[in-house]
């Protein structure tokens, strides 16, 4: 499949887009949310609704810039497992507004800086 670039899909913005998923195994069972299970379920998500994820940039025939999806040889994003000994928690912030608003966040430039990762 080849999905035609637009002209905002060839702009560069200079953004990186992380994630980061927390659940917290409240019952210590070893079966809780398996890595597999979440893998699969991205990779699921990802191939429904933003294929485009998952292909290389290319030429189309019309000399177009194109994204190529093919299921033999897809690009499939980088997903890592770890664990941590300080609990999630620890990197949560809270920042008060000036409206009085407090908006909890998790701090990931804490996260990285200690958690040894």
């Amino acid at each position: 499949q080849d999905i035609e670039l637009g002209t905002i899909d060839i702009a560069t913005f200079g953004a990186n887009v992380d994630g980061m998923i927390i659940y917290k195994n409240m019952t210590g069972d070893a079966e809780f949310m398996s890595i597999n299970c979440i893998i699969n379920g991205l990779y699921k998500v990802i191939a429904d609704y933003y294929p485009i994820v998952m292909g290389r940039p290319s030429i189309g025939k019309n000399g177009k810039g194109v994204i190529v999806v093919d299921p033999d040889n897809l690009c499939m994003p980088d997903i890592a497992e770890l664990s941590v000994e300080l609990p999630a928690e620890h990197f949560f912030e809270t920042r008060n507004y000036k409206n009085g608003d407090m908006v909890k966040f998790f701090n990931l430039r804490k996260f990285f800086r200690e958690s040894g990762i």
